[in-house]
């Protein structure tokens, strides 16, 4: 699993690289270079919570702002289409990283705000093996607040100072909260090894990736002439739920005449 989140993690940056600009200055228009440097940080447990360290595998990717023109020149990275490209990015994560984990068995269902989440879990254990989250969560409704700029605004307003705990102490606290609620880790990992070991590798799905194409076509070309290829790809992918790859859903784009390829 830890690998699978690795390479759902690369897919997403280069995807996201994809869209680096140059930043020209004056009225010039921004140059599209492809191309940037990025250090990768891996973590494996939260922010604490009243002391408590929450088991979560994440990586922290930080973006150097330089990129390289055609002639050469270095230049200060144009953000805006990075900014551009966030949803982008995170549904070829989650899409890549989906797709990574049928195979070894884990079922995956819709969770809260439409993100895909592993089968096997009641929402009361993650809810309590996830602090922070519910810490977010609270803060929110005591302001009346929503969004994601609200939500970025109650994290950095609600966090706790770092703690450095040992791994021995971070996995009692783990282990203990997951007996309270009937060790339901354990009985996922199981039922996904014995699954695995009874299914052949799910085969690309063509037709999965049609219907995906045709739900993101009619849901944004229903008001719009002309949509960004990024959001297409994106509702493409969220539709199709890591049941066929990624560039097999991004082949799957209609190419030709409007309006279904009204596309830029």
């Amino acid at each position: 699993m830890r690998e699978a989140h690795r390479e759902a993690v690369t897919a997403a940056l280069d995807a996201l690289e994809g869209y680096a600009q140059a930043r020209i200055g004056g009225k010039h228009p921004p140059e599209m270079t492809g191309q940037f440097a990025a250090a990768k940080f891996e973590h494996d447990t939260a922010r604490p919570v009243d002391g408590y360290v929450a088991p979560q595998l994440y990586t922290h990717s930080v973006i150097f702002n330089v990129t390289e023109r055609a002639n050469g020149e270095s230049r200060a990275i144009q953000p805006h289409s990075l900014f551009a490209s966030q949803q982008f990015a995170t549904a070829i994560y989650q899409s890549e990283l989906t797709y990574r984990l049928r195979p070894l068995g884990y079922e995956i269902t819709v969770g809260r705000s439409g993100v895909p989440e592993i089968k096997g879990y009641t929402q009361e254990y993650l809810d309590a093996s996830s602090p922070r989250s519910q810490q977010i969560r609270e803060y929110l409704e005591r302001n009346g607040r929503n969004g994601k700029e609200a939500a970025e605004i109650a994290a950095h307003s609600t966090r706790d100072g770092k703690e450095i705990q040992s791994l021995r102490d971070a996995m009692a606290a783990h282990h203990k909260i997951a007996a309270e609620y009937g060790n339901q880790a354990e009985a996922v990992v199981r039922a996904a090894h014995e699954r695995a070991q009874q299914q052949e590798r799910i085969p690309d799905s063509q037709q999965k990736a049609r219907e995906a194409v045709s739900f993101a076509r009619d849901r944004n070309f229903e008001r719009e002439a002309v949509v960004d290829e990024r959001i297409l790809v994106r509702d493409v992918l969220r539709r199709a739920m890591g049941r066929s790859p990624t560039p097999r859903c991004a082949a799957a784009l209609p190419r030709g005449s409007p309006p279904e390829n009204s596309a830029r």
